[in-house]
Protein backbone atom coordinates (compact mmCIF):
# COMPACT_ATOMS: atom_id res chain seq x y z
CA UNK A 1 0.00 0.00 0.00
CA UNK A 2 1.33 3.59 -0.97
CA UNK A 3 2.98 5.65 2.34
CA UNK A 4 -0.12 8.35 1.49
CA UNK A 5 -3.06 5.92 1.79
CA UNK A 6 -1.40 3.70 4.78
CA UNK A 7 -0.93 6.96 6.72
CA UNK A 8 -4.85 7.82 5.48
CA UNK A 9 -6.20 4.14 6.49
CA UNK A 10 -3.92 4.22 10.39
CA UNK A 11 -5.61 7.84 11.11
CA UNK A 12 -9.22 6.41 9.94
CA UNK A 13 -8.44 3.47 12.24
CA UNK A 14 -8.18 5.52 15.04
CA UNK A 15 -10.75 7.43 14.96
CA UNK A 16 -13.31 4.78 13.96
CA UNK A 17 -11.89 2.08 16.77
CA UNK A 18 -10.61 4.49 19.73
CA UNK A 19 -12.00 7.73 19.34
CA UNK A 20 -15.60 7.73 18.06
CA UNK A 21 -16.36 4.93 20.19
CA UNK A 22 -15.59 6.80 22.87
CA UNK A 23 -16.98 9.75 22.43
CA UNK A 24 -20.55 8.39 21.18
CA UNK A 25 -20.50 6.29 24.40
CA UNK A 26 -20.83 9.86 26.45
CA UNK A 27 -16.96 7.98 27.40
CA UNK A 28 -14.53 10.79 28.26
CA UNK A 29 -12.35 11.12 25.16
CA UNK A 30 -8.96 12.10 26.41
CA UNK A 31 -6.63 14.36 25.12
CA UNK A 32 -4.20 11.98 24.18
CA UNK A 33 -6.83 10.68 22.13
CA UNK A 34 -7.38 13.74 20.21
CA UNK A 35 -3.14 13.91 20.09
CA UNK A 36 -2.93 10.57 18.38
CA UNK A 37 -4.96 11.32 15.98
CA UNK A 38 -3.05 14.75 15.41
CA UNK A 39 0.28 12.62 14.63
CA UNK A 40 -1.56 10.08 12.67
CA UNK A 41 -2.95 12.85 10.23
CA UNK A 42 0.67 14.76 10.66
CA UNK A 43 2.59 11.67 9.38
CA UNK A 44 0.18 12.29 5.88
CA UNK A 45 -0.03 16.07 5.33
CA UNK A 46 2.86 16.06 2.55
CA UNK A 47 0.27 13.68 0.16
CA UNK A 48 -2.64 15.38 1.25
CA UNK A 49 -2.52 18.30 -0.39
CA UNK A 50 -5.87 21.14 0.02
CA UNK A 51 -7.30 18.44 2.34
CA UNK A 52 -4.71 18.86 5.09
CA UNK A 53 -5.83 22.19 5.73
CA UNK A 54 -9.20 20.95 6.25
CA UNK A 55 -8.41 17.60 8.14
CA UNK A 56 -6.59 19.60 10.93
CA UNK A 57 -9.45 22.28 10.95
CA UNK A 58 -11.99 19.69 11.67
CA UNK A 59 -10.01 17.59 13.73
CA UNK A 60 -9.52 20.61 15.97
CA UNK A 61 -12.72 21.67 15.84
CA UNK A 62 -14.10 18.51 17.12
CA UNK A 63 -11.54 18.67 19.68
CA UNK A 64 -13.09 21.82 20.83
CA UNK A 65 -16.89 21.00 20.72
CA UNK A 66 -16.12 18.09 22.85
CA UNK A 67 -14.24 19.76 25.62
CA UNK A 68 -17.10 22.26 25.48
CA UNK A 69 -19.56 19.18 26.19
CA UNK A 70 -21.02 18.80 22.68
CA UNK A 71 -20.22 15.25 21.71
CA UNK A 72 -22.58 14.97 19.19
CA UNK A 73 -21.13 17.72 17.38
CA UNK A 74 -17.89 15.93 17.55
CA UNK A 75 -18.91 13.08 16.36
CA UNK A 76 -20.42 14.32 13.29
CA UNK A 77 -17.07 15.90 12.49
CA UNK A 78 -15.58 12.89 13.18
CA UNK A 79 -17.12 10.85 10.71
CA UNK A 80 -16.74 13.55 8.44
CA UNK A 81 -13.08 13.24 9.00
CA UNK A 82 -12.95 9.02 8.54
CA UNK A 83 -15.34 9.05 5.53
CA UNK A 84 -12.40 11.57 4.34
CA UNK A 85 -9.89 9.36 5.44
CA UNK A 86 -11.60 6.33 4.16
CA UNK A 87 -11.47 7.58 0.26
CA UNK A 88 -7.69 8.79 0.87
CA UNK A 89 -6.84 4.82 1.58
CA UNK A 90 -9.18 3.74 -0.39
CA UNK A 91 -7.62 1.39 -3.67
CA UNK A 92 -9.62 3.24 -6.17
CA UNK A 93 -8.52 6.86 -6.22
CA UNK A 94 -10.60 9.17 -8.08
CA UNK A 95 -9.33 12.97 -8.94
CA UNK A 96 -12.07 14.00 -6.18
CA UNK A 97 -10.33 11.20 -3.64
CA UNK A 98 -6.65 12.11 -3.78
CA UNK A 99 -6.84 15.68 -4.22
CA UNK A 100 -6.02 15.49 -7.77
CA UNK A 101 -2.50 14.41 -7.50
CA UNK A 102 -0.86 11.91 -9.43
CA UNK A 103 -0.61 8.16 -7.56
Amino acid sequence: MQPRRLAAWHAYLVIATELLPSVRAAATATSEQFAALSVHLAAGRRWWGGDRERMSAILARAEAMHDRGDRAGAAVLLRVLAVRLFAISSTMPTASCDGGEPQ
